[in-house]
């Protein structure tokens, strides 16, 4: 078992930032009735979506998210030792995006950056590996930008995909603390069955093509209809089943008291997964915050944007105990379990 315990690591602040654009799903042109309309969101809980426009990317979403914060905290722009960020979405191909936003925030070049490619369990997995660094090292003070804009990867004419993804960007503050209580995960992966989730064309294992390209450009653009890329039942059966049970081996190894914690943060796939995965783990869902009517599905930035448009009050203004899951993209399921104190926490900003 992938179980990690970080001493001496606090979270000091969580910000969340999404494009002022909205598209909402009843609008969808695809849609034949109001009616198929509505249960497609009755299904999913998703009613509308944040959407990055031509031109924004979420490095501008997760620059805006960490400046806040940032100013928030009261950090000098020198005491700052490391930025990561995580996405699926870069802004380059040979650049890595962390430079991008450390450019446009003025941070020193005694600053290391790095970047992790991940999915939905990206917030979590990137969290471990950042907070083991401070933990390990002489890092002080950390920032951790997770974000993505899958909504252009669905294709405008995907009726699987596109009313389902938004837009979103996130950051993340953390400080060395020698009273911090632990940060402890538990990470899986069953790589076997990853390729459900993948898109096949355009790395190196299966480069682009002019005909290839051409058809990723149409089926973006909705010239061509796109067919299924997912076996929808069986990511739904490796959420309900693999998350509760990472979740009870974490708080198995780690002695973790289910009915102490004060918040479930669950990566915000659809509404009919997550009240599973409550229910088998017997927890209520008046502490499971749900953010998928307003943003839909922000793959690895889900956790963190939930956490500051559904809570924001509560963690700013009194200790919260956390148990937070990412989950899909891997196929991967990333536990953790943290306790915060009245950390930064702006509601949630636009773009």
């Amino acid at each position: 078992m992938a179980f990690l315990k970080v001493d001496n690591v606090s979270i000091r602040g969580i910000a969340a930032c999404v494009p002022s654009s909205i598209e909402e799903n009843r609008d969808l042109p695809f849609y034949a009735s109001p009616e198929e309309a509505e249960q497609v969101i009755s299904a999913t809980g998703i009613e509308r979506r944040h959407i990055c426009p031509d031109g924004t990317t979420t490095s501008d979403l997760c620059f805006k998210a960490a400046e806040e914060l940032i100013n928030k905290l009261g950090w000098e722009k020198d005491s700052i030792d490391l930025l990561a960020y995580c996405t699926q979405d870069p802004d380059y191909l040979n650049h890595p995006t962390s430079f991008v936003v450390h450019d446009r925030l003025g941070l020193p070049n005694t600053c290391m950056c790095i970047d992790f490619y991940h999915g939905c369990p990206g917030w979590v997995n990137s969290l471990s590996s950042v907070s083991s660094m401070i933990s390990a090292s002489g890092l002080r003070r950390a920032v951790l930008m997770v974000g993505d804009m899958c909504s252009h990867d669905a294709g405008k004419a995907n009726r699987e995909e596109r009313p389902l993804f938004g837009d979103s960007g996130t950051a993340t503050a953390l400080e060395y603390d020698d009273n911090a209580k632990p940060i402890l995960f538990n990470i899986i992966t069953k790589s076997a069955d990853g390729m459900a989730l993948a898109r096949k064309n355009g790395g190196w294992r299966a480069p682009f093509t002019l005909d290839t390209l051409k058809a990723d450009i149409d089926r973006r653009e909705g010239l061509v209809p796109a067919a299924e890329t997912t076996d929808k039942m069986d990511v739904f059966a490796f959420a309900i089943t693999t998350v509760p049970k990472t979740l009870k081996q974490l708080c198995a190894n780690f002695y973790i008291d289910l009915e102490s914690i004060d918040k479930l943060v669950l990566h915000q796939a659809n509404a009919m997964m997550l009240k599973t995965i409550a229910k088998r783990l017997k927890i209520e869902m008046d502490i499971v915050p749900l953010s998928l009517k307003e943003y839909g599905n922000t793959t690895g930035a889900s956790v963190p944007l939930t956490i500051v448009s559904e809570c924001a009050d509560e963690y700013q203004n009194a200790p919260q105990k956390t148990l937070a899951c990412g989950f899909g993209t891997g196929l991967a399921c990333a536990g953790v379990y943290f306790e915060t104190s009245h950390i930064v926490c702006p509601h949630i900003l636009e773009y």
